[in-house]
């Protein structure tokens, strides 16, 4: 198979045989969806990949080898650090696959073999998994349980995963006080919220997996800094109705650290029109929407501050792909962008939503989508977190709803994910 990713392209797979590429869009459309965890610092240590040939083959699971031989292909033809930005990527793996070694194509330094619930530790597997961890690979026991049939494994094992929904408080204390003491690194997976994520953290989990960290924190009676008021205020103004080049220069300048942000993203190869010289240059060149765009990018990286670099990914890739839909579900690509973009603005500022919305005159569909409506720019937003998630029941909903082709979408998000790459790498992003 061979991936194409010209720049400013939509990313295309192709399946190459004797008689060159085959078109038929069952065999080359292929979901992906990235699960980040966290360390204790809410830093992104790696990904769980999860992939499908296309949304409706969420209905096709019978064949677990299957699936992991599908991970393991696309994993090698999009490259495993472009899917994971050069972190740990957790693949899912079968008893055949492990006694075969097949996932031994893997690169070993950016791998880590999740063995299944269902794996037994039969001597067979206890063999292999000794082959795999002499050549360097990283071996992780799956939602592991007290009494686990892979117990045996557990003196190879380098990380165990911890399913929170599955097992008691008493339970979990006990696995991360029993397996840390053995220099096993243990993973909470399953963690939605931040008092999960305090319990887990208080019981001595390294590692932590779940969407705990796109939830805002509450927080009674508490405004917004200085800096952050400032940013907000420069964001008001860029999205006026008034476009006035002068005034928006002025205020801009006003706060130096986002100017300098700014012009660093304007320059970026992600953006890569012309070489911007200063801020009159590039509101005066790119226009309304353009300066819109980059100018909420870069608010809210500085409104981050020590929040997740994670929330700062999920927000790009969200508002690059909602964009990207722009053509086929007929709205409006700005709308689209800032939906994404400021999808998780509430998490950022550890703020509500209506809170922060109060402050920034967005358009009425946008405002919307934002607070929970139902219009097709929520659509778009929605179906961006289904691919995040892998939620292949309400992506195959939302496709068919949206009126939008398998191809379309994983176009779409692979497309994103490429793009917010390379504005990480040819940017100041904190990552």
């Amino acid at each position: 198979m061979r991936l194409h990713a010209e720049p400013n392209q939509p990313v295309r797979l192709e399946l190459l045989s004797d008689r060159g590429p085959q078109t038929s869009e069952i065999g080359e459309v292929r979901f992906v969806a990235r699960q980040p965890i966290l360390d204790r610092h809410e830093r992104v240590y790696g990904y769980e990949l999860l992939f499908r040939a296309g949304a409706d083959a969420w209905f096709m699971t019978g064949d677990g080898d299957e699936a992991t031989r599908s991970t393991i292909d696309t994993s090698l033809l999009i490259g495993t650090d472009s899917l994971t930005d050069g972190r740990r990527a957790f693949i899912n793996c079968t008893r055949n696959l492990l006694v075969e070694e097949l996932v031994t194509v893997l690169p070993r330094d950016l791998s880590v073999l999740e063995i299944l619930e269902d794996v037994p530790a039969d001597q067979q597997v206890i063999d292999a998994c000794n082959r795999l961890r002499r050549a360097g690979y990283l071996l992780a026991l799956d939602d592991f349980e007290g009494g686990d049939q892979r117990h045996a494994l557990t003196d190879l094992a380098d990380i165990i995963k911890v399913d929170f929904r599955t097992t008691t408080p008493e339970q979990q204390e006990r696995l991360a006080r029993d397996y840390s003491r053995r220099g096993i690194a243990m993973v909470a997976e399953k963690i939605e919220t931040h008092d999960q994520f305090k319990a887990a953290l208080d019981m001595g989990y390294h590692y932590f997996q779940g969407y705990f960290f796109c939830r805002p924190v509450t927080v009674v009676a508490r405004d917004l800094p200085c800096l952050q008021m400032n940013v907000l205020r420069i964001l008001q103004t860029v999205f006026e109705p008034e476009y006035n080049v002068v005034f928006i220069e002025r205020v801009i300048k006003q706060e130096p650290a986002l100017c300098y942000r700014l012009l660093r993203y304007l320059n970026s190869a992600a953006f890569g029109v012309y070489p911007i010289r200063s801020i009159r240059h590039a509101l005066t060149m790119l226009g309304q929407n353009e300066i819109r765009k980059w100018t909420a990018i870069v608010a809210a990286v500085t409104l981050a501050g020590r929040r997740s670099s994670e929330l700062l990914v999920t927000a790009l890739a969200r508002g690059r792909f909602c964009e990207l839909l722009a053509p086929e579900i007929r709205e409006n690509d700005t709308d689209l962008f800032l939906a994404g973009m400021l999808s998780l603005i509430d998490a950022i500022l550890d703020q509500p939503m209506s809170n922060v919305l109060s402050r920034l005159p967005l358009s009425a569909p946008c405002r919307d989508a934002l607070q929970g409506g139902d219009n097709r720019i929520a659509q778009a937003l929605s179906l961006a977190v289904a691919c995040e998630r892998g939620d292949w029941p309400v992506l195959r909903e939302l496709c068919a709803d949206l009126n939008l082709k398998d191809s379309t979408t994983w176009e779409a998000y692979s497309e994103a994910l490429v793009w917010t790459r390379a504005i990480k790498a040819n940017s100041d992003l904190p990552m």
